[in-house]
């Protein structure tokens, strides 16, 4: 069996770019909806208790039992990632 050598963590926008900008502009066409969209619903800190071991599923279901009309929304931030990326950032490449 080969060894691992190197382990190469990428926290978003590291190696690639990651942006759910890119994803929610389809989504959520206003400016203003969208940003109270991220800074109320599916928020920086939501995503990152995912980033520390919550399971994707449990925030989902958390935010949908708090903001029921916005669940394809929320569903969405997940099942529809691979939208948010922009390509690899060359300059940490």
């Amino acid at each position: 069996m080969k060894q691992i050598k190197n382990i190469i963590f990428d926290l978003g926008g590291v190696l690639i770019d990651w942006n759910p900008e890119y994803l929610f502009r389809k989504l959520i066409p206003d400016e203003e909806k969208r940003k109270s969209f991220f800074s109320d619903i599916c928020t920086a800190e939501w995503n990152e208790e995912q980033d520390g071991g919550r399971s994707i599923a449990d925030a989902t279901s958390l935010l949908i039992q708090q903001y029921p009309d916005h669940a394809d929304l929320i569903i969405a931030y997940y099942d529809r990632w691979e939208e948010m990326l922009g390509g690899p950032i060359q300059d940490t490449v």
